[in-house]
């Protein structure tokens, strides 16, 4: 039975990492259009562009991780960079699409209109993409409702446990270690939120409370900023500032949210329709309690941000870069990426440029510190693309 649960869990986990990765891909072309257009300029058009950026990746992970790189290998300032990455929080727009029609749509309907596919005369790249991204949809739908399903069946049989009661206890207890076990669950499971499809299945299945069904998403965003905080630890100095300043003041936001959720439940309640059924119910409500918890971390981000921008910056930093492994983990969006090596190959020519010009001047003429940043930096931009795919 558990196995059963684990799989329908695991196949609609992947409808929904798959169908957030194909949303990103269908943009791709309106990304980098954004790209070519400099993020740079006067606030309005770089608020204007970085917010298009976060709605089109559909990715808070790849938003967050994809500023931090931009300014990581100085191609964007510190004033955008930091926007974006405060933005970044607003990217968990599909997730919360997907939680609304859960169990609202048929997913077979969409695996029926996907099937168009293998039709050769429709399967231009544009057409491929749209039919795949249904096709993702469909498959976490599906595997949804058999996730419900097998997640109701363990509740009958753990019924007489003290498990099923400690889970659907929602005092304060539970609710701590519910946060504290998402958190450490988050630092080896790197899909993201795959706390909010368990705890939505949970919740309509009747295994956990609302209140543990919060602390589940909850302790995911803190977990992810753990691992924010973990993954910028050996970049150069202002990027650690950046890295750790940044997780501790999300934690703070998702934090309150939290509470804040917990004291609005009762409001939220009666914003739900008349005549909606109990799964609708129980899903908007959960939407936007989550939406409260997504909102004050956004908000808290924001704070600092406003204030982060106006830090002055050394510009005689240690040239360490992010590892190939972003890439790898896929916490970086393609597009970011590629345009990262586009900007990366720019400068690497124009930093050979100096370093051929230094040596035909006399010896003292440049600071030995300045000549040390410029042949590291060289070394390690050298060795970026090198190792890029």
């Amino acid at each position: 039975m558990i196995l059963m649960w684990l799989g329908s869990f695991v196949l609609a986990l992947f409808g929904l990492a798959y169908s957030q990765k194909l949303t990103d891909q269908f943009s791709h072309k309106l990304q980098k259009n954004i790209f070519d257009r400099s993020l740079e300029g006067n606030f309005p058009a770089m608020f204007q562009k970085a917010m298009a950026l976060v709605l089109l990746q559909s990715s808070p992970q790849q938003s967050l991780y994809s500023a931090m790189g931009f300014y990581n290998l100085r191609i964007l300032a510190v004033r955008p960079s930091i926007l974006m990455m405060c933005l970044s929080s607003l990217g968990a727009w599909w997730v919360l699409f997907l939680g609304l029609i859960y169990l609202n749509f048929n997913g077979y309907f969409l695996l029926g209109l996907s099937s168009l596919y293998l039709i050769s005369v429709l399967r231009t790249p544009r057409m491929s993409v749209f039919l795949k991204w249904l096709f993702a949809i469909g498959v976490f739908l599906i595997a949804g409702e058999q996730l419900l399903k097998q997640s109701a069946l363990m509740q009958n049989a753990l019924s007489q446990g003290d498990l099923i009661f400690f889970l659907a206890d929602g005092r304060f207890g539970s609710v701590v270690s519910i946060l504290v076990a998402s958190v450490v669950i988050s630092l080896f499971v790197r899909v993201e939120f795959w706390s909010f499809l368990l705890a939505l299945s949970l919740l309509f299945a009747g295994f956990i409370s609302f209140n543990g069904a919060m602390a589940l998403v909850a302790g995911e965003r803190l977990g992810r900023m753990a691992l924010f905080w973990f993954s910028t630890r050996n970049l150069n100095q202002d990027c650690r500032r950046i890295g750790w300043q940044f997780a501790l003041t999300s934690v703070v936001g998702v934090l309150a949210g939290l509470l804040v959720a917990g004291e609005l439940r009762s409001l939220i309640i009666w914003s739900v329709p008349l005549g909606a059924s109990q799964f609708q119910e129980k899903g908007a409500q959960f939407v936007l309690l989550f939406s409260v918890i997504l909102g004050f971390q956004w908000l808290a981000q924001m704070v600092w941000g406003h204030f982060a921008c106006l830090v002055q910056v050394d510009e005689l930093q240690d040239a360490k870069y992010f590892p190939k492994s972003w890439l790898k983990d896929e916490v970086i969006s393609p597009v970011s990426y590629g345009w990262m090596k586009e900007k990366v190959s720019k400068r690497l020519s124009e930093i050979r440029y100096h370093l051929q010009g230094m040596s035909t001047l006399k010896e003292g003429q440049v600071p030995a510190p300045l000549q040390t940043r410029l042949k590291a930096e060289e070394e390690q931009l050298q060795r970026f693309l090198h190792d890029s795919p």
